[in-house]
């Protein structure tokens, strides 16, 4: 097995200890270091970075390259990392990349930090409500959308009127209508609600996402809790330091030293540490 290959391997396996023990590094050359590995493989990494060094490795990364990654790491997080640039840079990494995702990034950009609209996901399936049931099962087969536990019913002005369980599709006759199955939503969430105050409803506790909606009530996507955690942690984990302890600390040792000689050939990584000596 050649040191490429087992490289590759300790990434792809233990990608938030490979995070860890690459954010050491200066951004410049963590950059040319993950150009080096497979998409795939850096947005693994790098959803597990520190946003900041996430987003300095990101800039100095050749553009193509980084905005491939941030669409890999899905509209949520990639909405998160691209707000802490400035407005030139996210535009030219918005416009580089596919006219859906681009889409959904803008409508999550549109809304401040903090806000359920930046933490919400976009990517929702929904139908309209005079769909039946084999025709939803037709567009779940041909939608590139994520799949939830429920399928999200609108009406033609794009409001939210209601959701079926996608389980209940499958034991539902083929030619029942949405809106003669469909429940009512759990409570609707303002885009421009402040996360802090989502924390506090008690329906929270007991469902695990909200749908989102607009001032004018058009259904706009999906907060869920993991969301909700990322987002209300994120600062935290931004000015926080690091720590490789235990078996992070062995992984990472693991992985330098197979992956030593090929991180970037003919040169030699300046750690912030080392500088600091």
């Amino acid at each position: 097995m050649s040191i490429n290959t087992i490289a590759l391997y300790l990434l792809s396996e233990h990608p938030k200890d490979a995070a860890r023990a690459l954010e050491q590094f200066e951004p410049e050359a963590l950059a040319e270091y993950l150009d080096t590995v497979p998409v795939n493989t850096a947005a693994n990494i790098a959803q597990f970075m520190v946003p900041s060094i996430a987003v300095s490795a990101l800039k100095n990364m050749p553009i193509d390259k980084s905005t491939k990654i941030v669409m890999q790491l899905g509209v949520e997080r990639g909405a998160l990392l691209l707000q802490r640039m400035s407005g030139n840079i996210r535009l030219d990494f918005v416009s580089r990349m596919s006219p859906v995702f681009a889409n959904m990034i803008r409508l999550v950009l549109r809304y401040p930090v903090g806000t359920v609209g930046q933490a919400m996901n976009p990517n929702v399936l929904t139908v309209q409500e005079d769909l039946t049931v084999a025709e939803v099962l037709r567009v779940i087969k041909n939608s590139a959308e994520i799949l939830h536990n429920d399928i999200y019913i609108i009406d033609h002005k794009q409001h939210l009127v209601g959701q079926v369980a996608v389980r209940q599709l499958l034991v539902s006759a083929s030619d029942l209508k949405m809106k003669k199955m469909m429940k009512m939503s759990v409570r609707s969430l303002a885009a421009r609600v402040n996360l802090k105050s989502i924390k506090n409803l008690p329906e929270w506790h007991s469902h695990e996402s909200f749908p989102v909606v607009d001032h004018k009530g058009v259904f706009l996507g999906v907060l869920d809790r993991a969301a909700l955690n990322e987002s209300m942690n994120i600062n935290t984990r931004d000015e926080a330091e690091p720590e490789l302890a235990g078996t992070a600390l062995a992984v990472a040792e693991l992985f330098w030293d197979a992956c030593a000689n090929m991180i970037i050939p003919n040169q030699t990584l300046s750690s912030r540490d080392n500088k600091n000596e």
